[in-house]
């Protein structure tokens, strides 16, 4: 029969147990393994003394179903997992103790690469769940997370920060004209331009199909419109080339900062108030803060922070 192995947490109760230790120990998960022996006491001094030692530390243990066993407890702990307790491995006392100071070794091993193993993929799973597949940048799940974050952190120490809504103009007219793979092309070379363009600090996400919002950690609304603005200039400056063609192409911007009464809901439909009227004033411009065009402003194309036309332009090299 297989070797009876507990895992136990800091407060003594089973975390795992193989088929071995329920069959003949009778030791279920969830229970406190100081319910199950003869002497309650005697386990709690036995589980401080093996979360102190760095080597396996024997003890011989009568469990109250009649089995009665030399065991070998040693700490397991595993950063990141918030596993720090005992592992117990019970054994008749018939077997050879070198050999199952050896085996205990492996086992502690095992379950150390296994449960390593399950942080590595459930952190890789999350990752997955917070990232845009097609553009490798944050998508709208992982820019809400940021934004709370943000926002927790400018209330916590009282500093200014900024969003910005992003969207490409006349983005259906270029997947209907050149096809949605020239689209998904465009969409990765926007968001490759954004991350040449801004700080380490600042987060760029996709948050639709071709909406990106912008997080500007410590920046105040004058600071934020100057860089934004770069950034739509930096989209006329680099057009992306692609199967021997250039296509430029622009985007229209929405501006806001965290004010004192504000919520990231509140901070959010700011931003997409203002893109919404840089959308409806002409595109290819930002529109920042709470101002609003005169119609003469709308006439000239002076709303705002005015880019060119958001039709997209192709042609030979």
């Amino acid at each position: 029969m297989p070797q009876p192995i507990l895992l136990l947490d800091d407060f003594g109760r089973v975390v795992l147990a193989n088929k071995a230790a329920k069959s003949l120990a009778g030791i279920s998960v969830g229970e406190q393994l100081s319910d199950k022996v003869t002497d309650a006491a005697e386990i709690a001094e036995y589980l401080a003394m093996c979360r102190s030692s760095t080597t396996p530390v024997p003890v011989r243990l009568k469990l109250l179903s009649g089995y009665e066993s030399v065991a070998f407890g040693h700490r397991l702990s595993v950063p990141g997992t918030g596993i720090d307790g005992a592992v117990l491995v019970r054994f008749d006392e018939n077997m050879n103790l070198s050999s199952k100071f050896a085996a205990l070794n492996a086992d502690i091993s095992s379950l150390n690469n296994k449960i390593l193993h399950f942080g590595l993929e459930r952190t890789e799973l999350e990752n997955l769940a917070l990232t845009d597949p097609l553009t490798g940048i944050a998508n709208r799940r992982g820019f809400d997370q940021e934004l709370d974050k943000e926002y927790n952190r400018s209330v916590r120490y009282d500093h200014d920060f900024c969003i910005s809504l992003i969207d490409l103009d006349h983005f259906k007219s270029i997947n209907d004209a050149h096809g949605h793979q020239l689209g998904d092309e465009i969409l990765v070379h926007f968001a490759q331009r954004c991350l040449e363009h801004l700080r380490q600090t600042d987060v760029v996400c996709r948050v639709g199909g071709e909406e990106f919002a912008l997080i500007l950690p410590e920046t105040n609304l004058e600071q934020a419109t100057i860089v934004v603005s770069r950034m739509l200039d930096l989209l006329n400056a680099t057009p992306m080339f692609a199967r021997g063609k250039r296509y430029a192409y622009t985007a229209s911007a929405g501006l806001a900062e965290k004010r004192s009464e504000d919520t990231p809901a509140s901070l959010f439909e700011r931003a997409d108030r203002n893109l919404y009227l840089a959308k409806e004033t002409g595109r290819a411009r930002l529109i920042a803060g709470d101002a609003v065009p005169t119609a003469a402003a709308i006439e000239t194309g002076k709303s705002g922070e005015c880019r060119k036309s958001g039709r997209i332009d192709s042609q030979h090299f």
